[in-house]
């Protein structure tokens, strides 16, 4: 066993693993932050003068925090018209810490694999290993962005994060499927052997 090749991808793994971990206080925290409440809308609705629910039609909705009840804020409308509207502020905390931990844990995968198959191809499992070290940097980066700038109350460049994301998923599918193709060697190899 010889992890030279995937060293760096279990180490990267590790931390990624550690540093998101140390931002659940921060993602837990919101909850009692007021710029990350849940806010309820006012509907208007249109029953254009019959009896039929079907053929009502939503003409309007009123957002806006005025007083507090059970975790969310709701303005002084008809309280039986209000409809929950998520905050992506905090649902970009979850989905961050969430997918870090899941392409770390790919990310320490395919380091075992590029490491333990070393009857596979050296520039295959080159390919693999620094791939799945890209796709686990640059995958979680548009949430930390959009949780982190919420938190400071700073817009977010959506136009820059979405393909930085979409390069990072790509990153770390080709990686798995190298990853794969690499395992099928090491263990063709070993059965020749």
């Amino acid at each position: 066993m010889n992890l030279t090749m995937g060293n760096k991808n279990v180490v990267v793994g590790f931390l990624v693993i550690l540093i998101y971990f140390s931002m659940t206080f921060f993602i837990e925290k919101t909850t009692s932050m007021h710029q990350f409440h849940d806010k309820a809308a006012a509907v208007v609705i249109d029953a254009k003068g019959t009896p039929d629910l079907l053929d009502d039609q939503v003409v309007d909705m009123k957002k806006g925090p005025a007083y507090r009840t059970g975790g969310l804020y709701f303005t002084n409308y008809y309280p039986a018209s209000y409809v929950r509207v998520s905050n992506s502020g905090r649902e970009a905390g979850y989905n961050m810490r969430l997918y870090a931990w899941i392409f770390a844990l790919f990310n320490i995968a395919i380091g075992v694999i590029v490491g333990l198959q070393s009857g596979a191809g050296v520039k295959l499992r080159a390919w693999a290993s620094w791939l799945a070290v890209a796709g686990v940097v640059l995958y979680p980066i548009r949430d930390t962005v959009s949780f982190w700038c919420r938190w400071f109350s700073v817009s977010a460049p959506s136009s820059v994060l979405y393909p930085i994301k979409w390069v990072g998923g790509a990153a770390m599918f080709l990686a798995l499927l190298m990853a794969l193709i690499v395992f099928m060697q090491g263990t063709r190899e070993a059965r020749a052997k």
